[in-house]
């Protein structure tokens, strides 16, 4: 079983190290976005003659977005190609999700599209919590250490949002990318990696089998959890090192993205005075002085 591509070799890197993982060795904006449903959708059906209210999808299934169509399934197959790391933040008043570039690792400074860095959170490991000051307190509390994957995806049982079976064979090995903030989530997740990890086999090396939990919050209200399971192993394609491809150019783009938010922004950027003057400099001849 090869786990060798070539992009590998043109990158001058290790297949390990492009995915963003280590193993024990000694049109972009448009690809699908898959998650978890946090809250149901209800429908109706028809009971002796009433149509009543009920859940037609129940929080937990997992959700395929393509562009402005849907598909659900109770369970998915996913095979992950890349994974990344960043923070976001919701900002209600501009109704913007704010993000860091995406990284292998956000244990450095990363640039941010609010023209800063990191969302504003401190870098490094925080001895004490509760010596900070409260904004600061604040703004840890709203900026959330985000998994990005990037990989493809089957839905085990489709169905559209009234329920009712999709063609399945429409959902398989489909191309995503996924972000996964909550704790346990990713927690699982990694857990399914590690043992592919201890093996010495990459991610993309095998299927990771998706489920869900439902919990419920102090409030009432429904939430729900990502368990996940090794499955099926699989042998590397040649197709695979164009997939491959696709991904870390869509991580490029998405990365530029931000960063041009940032330059755009970026408290230190020229003033318009400066600007000016700047520009009469360059389209002034200078004159030499002895």
């Amino acid at each position: 079983m090869s786990t060798e591509l070539a992009i590998a070799a043109e990158r001058g890197q290790s297949l390990a190290e492009l995915m963003g993982v280590s193993i024990n060795t000694e049109s972009y904006p448009s690809i699908a976005r898959l998650s978890i449903l946090q809250q149901p959708i209800m429908g109706e059906v028809e009971f002796n003659g009433k149509k009543i209210k009920t859940e037609v999808i129940s929080v937990g299934a997992f959700t395929i977005t393509q562009s402005e169509n849907k598909a659900y399934s109770t369970t998915a197959s996913i095979r992950i190609f890349a994974q990344r790391q960043q923070w976001q933040r919701w900002n209600d008043s501009t109704n913007e999700m704010e993000k860091t570039v995406q990284s292998t690792s956000i244990n450095n400074d990363l640039k941010d599209s609010i023209g800063g860095f990191n969302l504003g959170r401190p870098s490094g490991y925080i001895e004490d919590f509760n010596a900070l000051p409260e904004s600061t307190k604040a703004i840890i509390r709203s900026v959330k250490r985000v998994t990005v994957y990037y990989g493809t995806v089957t839905l085990n049982n489709p169905v559209d949002e009234k329920g009712e079976p999709l063609d399945a064979s429409n959902y398989k090995d489909i191309p995503f990318v996924m972000d996964v903030k909550n704790r346990d989530s990713l927690k699982n997740i990694n857990a399914a990696l590690n043992k592919l990890k201890k093996q010495s086999l990459l991610p993309i090396m095998a299927n990771i089998n998706l489920t869900s939990v439902e919990g419920v919050l102090p409030t009432g209200n429904k939430y729900a959890t990502i368990e996940a399971s090794v499955g099926q192993k699989l042998d590397i394609q040649d197709s695979d090192n164009d997939m491959l491809k696709d991904f870390l150019e869509l991580i490029e783009y998405s990365n530029g993205k931000i960063l041009d938010l940032h330059n755009q922004r970026n408290d230190k950027s020229l003033t318009r005075e400066d600007a000016a003057i700047v520009d009469d400099i360059l389209n002034n001849d200078f004159i030499e002085v002895d």
